[in-house]
């Protein structure tokens, strides 16, 4: 019961931002993700014979959350932040830097949210979960190829953009 209670608050958060990301709705990703960390207790000795915890756990989220835009034919949309905006901010406690840090990020969330679908599934597992190509293209079934192209494309288009609006500045 312990061993479950630690996994369930490793597992549940990212895999409710990434099930929130698939169905651009808060309360069926928490469904979701409830399901699956059912099913992950359900499993008992099962569990011994997955190989990687991390993606089977990402494969059944993604795979359940696929379902319910199935059942409710959802579009998949989302909004996320980069991860290196220290970057851009010298001094993090200025007001005048925390008013620039929150306009770029949203700015950068703009971005992302204009990116295709995919793009933005393989941009947030990268980078904002860690995981490695190999591991984002078994919990999205793309091939690794496609990750790569699919995380070119979206950093390009970030890098355009982000050039655009730091000369823009100036």
């Amino acid at each position: 019961e312990d061993a479950y209670k630690k996994l369930f608050y490793h597992f549940y958060p990212i895999l409710l931002s990434f099930c929130t990301t698939i169905l651009n709705n808060k309360e069926n990703a928490e469904e979701v993700v409830s399901e699956v960390m059912l099913k992950v207790w359900t499993m008992g000795e099962e569990l011994n014979h997955v190989d990687n915890l991390t993606v089977y756990v990402f494969k059944a989220a993604r795979n359940k959350a696929y379902d319910v835009l199935r059942k409710k034919n959802r579009e998949i949309a989302t909004i996320a932040l980069a991860d290196n905006m220290e970057e851009y901010v010298i001094d993090k406690n200025s007001p005048e830097n925390l008013y620039v840090r929150s306009e770029l990020e949203q700015y950068i969330g703009k971005i992302i949210h204009a990116l295709p679908t995919q793009s933005q599934l393989v941009y947030r597992l990268v980078k904002e979960q860690g995981l490695s190509y190999k591991q984002v293209a078994e919990v999205l079934g793309i091939s690794l190829n496609t990750v790569e192209t699919h995380m070119r494309l979206a950093l390009k288009k970030m890098r355009l953009a982000l050039n655009a609006y730091l000369n823009e500045e100036k």
